[in-house]
């Protein structure tokens, strides 16, 4: 991925309310053609003055900074992540499966795709950030954590699966706060990592990290776009955004009581 200047800034800057906005900004800006999305903007502009989010707060950084200064707990994370990314493609698999429009079925399944490869990368960061601290018999039942979807698989529900239904508007809010506050998460990880692994991989480890961040901004703005379309301008949908906000909240208020950050 190409370093502009908007991702750099993102890369830079101190965590604030301002970054959550910017990062929807830079996502949208990233698309080709670029969109605008007026109404999703400004109900994510209304969620942010009304629910302020923890997880865009210098303190927050810190603890994160803090906690991930011991190896181990980083070690732990990243093993977390793939776990987290590859239930998170299941679930998007299972909504594809059932989306009603083609357009949305390909832009879940290319999301699912894309998580099911990150529960990969994750455990790639852990290989080259912690070499040989994890033995090769439980790094296999690691790697199994990723259902290795790809584009020749057609989605299928899962049996059971609570995702198995007709993707709503407030999937897409969730995703879409879930993505930002993920952005926001591989942002602190970047220096995390590099404080830990050996020099020698660390040009492998910072293009991984471009290719994750790529990802995660392609995800904001796509289910910002469909939010954008599906919200007209009824106050249910700034009321579902601001109730969303604040779920997500409470998670982070839960991991920072756990010195937890893996969503």
């Amino acid at each position: 991925m190409v370093v502009t200047p908007d991702i750099r800034w993102l890369l830079d800057a101190r965590p604030s309310r301002d970054l959550v906005a910017a990062i929807a900004r830079v996502a949208l800006a990233q698309r080709d053609p670029r969109v605008a999305c007026p109404t999703y903007l400004r109900a994510l502009g209304t969620a942010l003055d009304d629910e302020p989010p923890p997880f865009a707060t210098q303190a927050y950084a810190d603890a994160y900074r803090m906690a991930s200064s011991d190896g181990q707990w980083l070690a732990i994370s990243l093993m977390t992540n793939a776990e987290r990314e590859g239930d998170g493609a299941k679930r998007l698999w299972s909504l594809a499966a059932c989306a009603q429009s083609d357009e949305e079925r390909q832009l879940l399944k290319g999301h699912a795709i894309d998580e099911s490869r990150h529960a990969q990368s994750y455990l790639a960061l852990l290989d080259l950030t912690f070499p040989g601290a994890v033995t090769p018999a439980f790094r296999g039942q690691l790697a199994q954590r990723s259902p290795g979807y790809a584009r020749s698989q057609q989605p299928v529900a899962v049996d059971g699966s609570p995702y198995a239904h007709a993707p709503s508007i407030d999937d897409y809010v969730q995703m879409n706060i879930a993505e930002i506050r993920t952005t926001i998460h591989h942002i602190m990880q970047r220096s995390a990592i590099s404080a830990h692994c050996p020099p020698d991989n660390l040009a492998r480890i910072i293009r991984m990290q471009s290719s994750l961040l790529h990802d995660e901004l392609r995800h904001v703005s796509y289910t910002a776009l469909l939010i954008d379309r599906k919200a007209g301008h009824t106050a249910e949908f700034a009321t579902l955004f601001r109730k969303r906000m604040r779920d997500f909240n409470q998670i982070t208020n839960d991991e920072l009581r756990q010195a937890r950050f893996d969503g």
